[in-house]
């Protein structure tokens, strides 16, 4: 296996542990002992991470997910687009869409917040996910590029020198 698909599954791996997270801390939260204890471990977890206002979450048996519903769909759309990235690019060719792409897909989310505190519009459940989920299936376009292409220069083998080539530079300085 390669350094690129070795990156691209620990990625992978990564962001499925994390959205997976996300949904099993209302699970364990909905029951007592131990569960419970674990749920609220999660929910500590994550709270430096995001607000956490349930009114702005999405609820499972009765309880908000573990981070806000923006928050929410920019992971599960990082894991979308982490899923949907080998149909589309070639994992050990790093390459990275233009800037413009990665603009216009932040752009949803500014203009939904800017909206709001300008009194323009209220932001909704809706707006919240589909402004988070924008971004979060391309940033796997730009971040996977750079984490395979960093892993490459890594643990790609390094031209040794050969001991017969005179140093450069000033000897005995």
């Amino acid at each position: 296996m390669t350094s690129a698909r070795i990156t691209y599954a620990i990625i992978l791996f990564g962001a499925a542990i994390w959205c997976s997270a996300l949904l099993l801390a209302p699970v364990f939260a909905a029951s007592t002992g131990l569960p419970g204890v674990i749920g609220a471990v999660i929910y500590q977890f994550f709270h430096p991470i995001c607000h956490q206002l349930s009114e702005r979450s999405f609820q499972l048996f009765g309880h908000p997910l573990a981070v806000c519903a923006r928050c929410s769909s920019i992971y599960f759309g990082f894991l979308a687009g982490t899923l949907l990235y080998p149909a589309v690019r070639t994992i050990s060719v790093p390459r990275y869409p233009s800037r413009i792409i990665l603009l216009a897909a932040i752009m949803p989310m500014l203009v939904d917040v800017a909206a709001a505190l300008a009194g323009m519009h209220e932001v909704t459940t809706v707006s919240r996910l589909i402004s988070g989920a924008t971004f979060g299936l391309v940033a796997p376009f730009f971040i996977l590029p750079a984490a395979i292409e960093a892993a490459q220069q890594t643990f790609s083998p390094v031209p040794s020198t050969p001991l017969s080539e005179p140093e450069k530079g000033f000897p005995n300085a």
